[in-house]
């Protein structure tokens, strides 16, 4: 398209949400997107279609959002491309007149390229660019990015098997995940020109799966390229140079068709009638299609015509010219087996939405009597159409041909003697013989083939305005309250007079309208099941199902929290208290990752703490059986045997030790939340940003986008909870009289249970949903599965890092002074501060701002964790009052102490409201259901995270200080409190200015202050 465009003006959104406003298009340089962030947020709705979410890129070490799973599509090949050195997502607002009116447009992605012009990215299905309205929008803004001098590009579905390839690749795109030397080894290998499974067997002195999983990462890298046009194999070729890629982009747009889709339904409708007026089914020869010059095709989304065919080396071929006027070469085994193009028939014919029924429905609706009486209408047919009752003279019967019916008799002396012989009239037979040659047996069913257009179903007669105010009706419900048939029927009868008048619309008897109910219950539950339920099916897709298909382990980790249907025990009160279950699953294997069970409600820091244990899983309970329990490495012994359980005389198996873990490592790539706040909080978002994780939240209220997580906590209710005491059911109305009494359990019991029962159950079980596409009906386990996808997929070892545990927690940005940081009026000091004392961080940002990362877990506020910048160890912060502290404290627990010792001292300071809490709890005084979750969570026997030593704590374990500080000999002999004397806590200690005479009274011989002046 061509359109007069004005001045153009592009606008940014800064880190620190400033706008810049206006800035002139031509005049921009790409230097200034660096600090920028997305134009606009993307928003959710119940019932859209798209998936959004955030996609962690190599390229940018930084997550990059996308609005469409086709956007995430071309982040894929962008991340892919190794010339490309940024991409940003909605990067900016262009702003221009364009035939007479303000427009705008914020397109998809800017990519940056080392050695080309950045490219301006916009996203479109291939079938929504020949409407006007987007044909229009991405014509301007086409115009306007090519006049900058920029390149510009519409991505649209790319090649299956090229993106399928592509996705898989991208599971080892991080590169810190992969051993050096060994990727060292690999590229110092000669193996250019090798298939890619004797690749993976090439290094016999390393596992297999740790070869295969560097292998494929060097594909990624392009280190190695081969044919990704086709699914990756075994028998793929390894090859030195740049990957070829087809991808989806265009630098030009089809033209626009006003109503496209309509009109070429209407050639086709038009086709389909002149075929029914024409012929019925059954004329072979009649439903072929012509190709030659003047055809039409609709290919990849357009219409061409063909101009000319000719023979080539590689078969026919067309020559076809498309709206532009632009001529292009087909082949025509493309044309027509391919799928990319569809002949639009122009000539009568049957065709496909003809409103007939095949004639192996129509048989096969018939009884055997029916049946027989249909083949001995036939066999008269043809005795009267051939004069054989077969139909062929090669299978003659005994005396055929008879005399009335042979060859030489005129044509209507054999229907005259067929009717006299069967007693009908030659009308009659005249009309079979017609039927048979259409729809031969079919067409002599009675009443034909037609059978009406399918949409009245179980209904019959209904008339089809009764059935269209049923409907409406029962969907007016669909957020309501759930009614009852009598209802509905008392309500139709009324609005069909209003809406069509009185007596147009016969009502059916009361009897009939109850029958018809009930079909249309099967298309829209209403009455049946519960109004949830109903809810549920109707937001279900009108079309086809789609759902994220994982490739490898650790592709897809599901998370999902719900509550228990079981009671659990209140350690501080001996009552009964809910309990929240929170799950990380992978989707590929089914293998549970993480379980943690909480009182009340879930926070962020579970979460952080489940997706902890994917990482670092559990240890395996004692008493475990040996099938159920993981080596520390989390790859099944099946796959890789340990070299010390080929050492005899092990001393820990003759222990009958069983060393192990709960479950399987994994590094997970894309995470599956939903909308929970714990999991979409700003402490989840930046765990998976340090740590490389895309995040994917479902669709809001759909939780088919988690299905096996959901579907394992039904299995788990059903396989373990309902046998516990305490269980309560799933609802009110499958509750027990008083389930709450018969709680038993405490919450880590209860966790440990649960872990127990996936441990030795779950994963062992064969599941329906586990399947392996090339071996149908092969029953596997979540374990079995996880072996199939490391003999695939390769393992990805999880980081060996001891301090990953510090980058689960919480991160606050906060000043460094001369006596510490203070976080939530509480301060922290160590030596690890020293040397950044009062100075400002290199980190800049809207959050940093020149302040320190300061990582906190929210459970046990007695210590923060920094790390140095030049030694990049961590070192442990401790609270001022955490020496009088001798378990650890949350920060909801220090929020509600200072409230509850505000109420009783008009100064208190820390120790004081803590201790009150504590007293308080001690003897059960009137606690509020927020101070009872308070004190489950403070009440947990282990912790969320298993955090290493730091530098002071590694001096603190030597054996030697570690006897100083437990006998106290380094606090001198007047320090040292007797353990067996219990002091009376007097309150808060006076301070400097409580007394007037203490500012005018002589200075003590300690004092701190009583030399501060002399050098002044």
């Amino acid at each position: 398209m061509s359109c007069v465009l004005g001045e153009v003006s592009m606008r940014l959104r800064h880190v620190d949400g400033q706008i810049d406003d206006d800035r002139p298009w031509p005049a921009t340089g790409a230097d200034v997107f660096e600090p920028s962030v997305p134009w606009r947020t993307f928003r959710w709705r119940h019932g859209q279609k798209h998936y959004s979410g955030t996609y962690w890129s190599s390229t940018m070490r930084d997550h990059v959002v996308y609005e469409s799973r086709l956007e995430l599509t071309r982040l894929l090949y962008a991340d892919f491309d190794q010339d490309v050195t940024a991409i940003y997502a909605q990067p900016f607002l262009l702003s221009t007149t364009a035939d007479d009116r303000l427009r705008r447009h914020v397109p998809d992605f800017l990519v940056l390229r080392g050695k080309d012009v950045p490219l301006v990215v916009d996203v479109k299905p291939r079938h929504l660019l020949t409407r006007p309205k987007v044909n229009f929008a991405l014509g301007w803004a086409r115009e306007a990015v090519l006049s900058r001098g920029w390149d510009f590009e519409v991505w649209c579905e790319p090649p299956e098997a090229e993106l399928a390839n592509l996705r898989f690749l991208a599971g080892y795109r991080r590169d810190w995940l992969f051993n050096e030397d060994l990727l060292a080894e690999i590229r110092e290998a000669d193996l250019y020109g090798a298939p890619l499974g004797e690749a993976f067997r090439a290094f016999p002195h390393h596992p297999e799966w740790r070869v295969r999983a560097a292998i494929l990462r060097l594909l990624w890298c392009q280190h190695f390229v081969t044919d990704l046009a086709v699914p990756l194999s075994e028998l793929h070729e390894l090859q030195q140079g740049p990957a070829a890629v087809t991808g989806s982009g265009r630098r030009d747009l089809p033209p626009p068709v006003k109503d496209r889709e309509q009109d070429i339904d209407a050639v086709g409708d038009q086709a389909a009638v002149h075929g029914r007026e024409s012929h019925s089914g059954g004329h072979v020869n009649g439903s072929a299609v012509r190709v030659g010059v003047g055809t039409r095709l609709k290919y990849d989304g357009e219409v061409v015509t063909v101009e000319e065919m000719f023979a080539s080396a590689a078969g026919n071929e067309v020559l076809v010219r498309d709206g532009h006027s632009r001529r292009f070469r087909l082949s025509l085994r493309e044309v027509l087996a391919s799928g990319r193009a569809e002949v639009i028939a122009d000539e009568p014919g049957p065709a496909s939405d003809d409103p007939r029924e095949t004639a192996s429905i129509v048989l096969a609706q018939l009884t055997d009597e029916q049946l027989d009486s249909v083949r001995e209408r036939a066999a008269h047919v043809n005795e009267v159409l051939y004069g054989f009752q077969s139909g062929s003279a090669e299978f003659p019967a005994a005396g055929e041909p008879r005399p009335s019916y042979a060859a030489t008799v005129p044509k209507l002396q054999r229907y005259e003697a067929k009717a006299a012989e069967l007693g009908v009239s030659v009308r009659t037979v005249k009309r079979w013989v017609r039927a048979f040659l259409l729809d031969r047996e079919a067409g002599l069913v009675h009443g034909g083939p037609d059978r009406g257009d399918g949409t009245m179903g179980g209904l019959g007669r209904a008339d089809l305005r009764w059935v269209e105010m049923a409907l409406e009706i029962m969907n007016e419900h669909g957020k309501e309250s759930r009614p009852t048939r009598a209802k509905v029927i008392r309500s139709i009868g009324p609005r069909l007079v209003a809406r069509y008048g009185e007596d147009e619309v016969k009502l059916p008897t009361r009897a009939t309208a109850y029958r018809w109910l009930e079909e249309l219950e099967r298309r829209k539950p209403t009455f049946r099941l519960s109004t949830k339920r109903n809810r549920d099916i109707a937001a279900r897709p009108r079309g086809t199902y789609g759902k994220l298909r994982p490739t490898r382990p650790g592709e897809y980790l599901l998370m999902d929290t719900t509550r228990l249907d079981v009671f659990a025990m209140d350690p501080i009160t001996l009552k009964w208290v809910q309990a929240e279950l929170t799950v990380a699953m992978d989707w590929y294997d089914r293998c549970v990752t993480g379980i943690r069970v909480t009182p009340v409600s879930t926070q962020s820091i579970d979460v952080a703490a489940v997706l902890f244990q994917t990482y670092r899983p559990r240890p395996a309970g004692r008493g475990w059986p040996a099938h159920a329990v993981w080596p520390d490495h989390g790859i099944p012994r099946t796959v890789f045997v340990e070299r010390k359980a080929l050492e005899e005389g092990d001393e820990e198996e003759k222990a009958g030790g069983k060393a192990g873990v709960a479950g399987p490592a994994l590094v997970p790539e894309t995470i599956v939340v939903d909308h929970g706040k714990p999991f979409i909080s700003e402490h989840i978002t930046s765990v998976c940003q340090r740590l490389g994780l895309s995040l994917q939240p479902a669709r809001l209220r759909t939780g088919r986008d988690k299905g096996p997580i959901e579907r394992f906590f039904k299995t788990l209710r059903e396989g373990l909870l309902e046998s516990l005491p305490g269980y309560k059911g799933p609802d009110v109305f499958s509750r027990g009289e008083r389930p709450e009494d018969q709680a038993f359990f405490f919450l880590h019991e209860l966790e440990e249970i649960i872990r127990e029962w996936v441990a030795c159950v779950y994963h062992l079980r064969p599941h329906r949903g586990l399947v392996d596409p090339h071996v149908p009906g092969l029953r596997l386990s979540p374990s079995v599965m996880f072996e199939h996808g490391i003999a695939r997929a390769g393992y990805i070892e999880v980081p060996r890092d001891p301090a990953l545990g510090f980058e689960f927690l919480k991160t606050e940005w906060k000043p460094t002074h001369h006596y510490g940081v203070e976080i939530r009026k509480c301060r922290y000091n160590g030596d690890g501060l020293d040397g950044y004392r009062g100075e400002t961080s290199p980190y800049t940002g809207a959050k940093a701002k020149g302040m320190w990362p300061i990582h906190v877990d929210p459970d046990n506020i007695n210590y923060v964790y920094f790390r140095r910048l030049d030694t990049r160890r961590w070192h442990t912060l401790e609270w001022e009052h955490a020496p009088a502290m001798k378990f650890p404290i949350s920060g909801q627990a220090l929020d509600l102490a200072r409230k509850v010792a505000g109420k009783k001292y008009r100064f208190p300071d820390d120790e004081t409201a803590v201790a009150e809490l504590l007293e308080r709890w001690n003897l059960g005084l009137s606690l509020t259901m927020a101070e009872r979750r308070i004190a489950l969570r403070q009440a947990r026997e282990q912790s969320a995270f298993d955090l290493p030593q730091t530098e002071a704590d590694e001096i603190r374990a030597l054996p030697s200080v570690a006897r100083i500080f437990a006998d106290g000999s380094d606090l001198g002999e007047e320090a040292v409190e007797d353990p067996d004397v219990d002091e009376p806590y007097e309150g808060q200690a006076p301070g400097d200015d409580d007394e007037d005479d203490e500012l005018d009274g002589p200075d003590a011989a300690g004092d701190f202050y009583a030399d501060a002046l002399e050098d002044a």
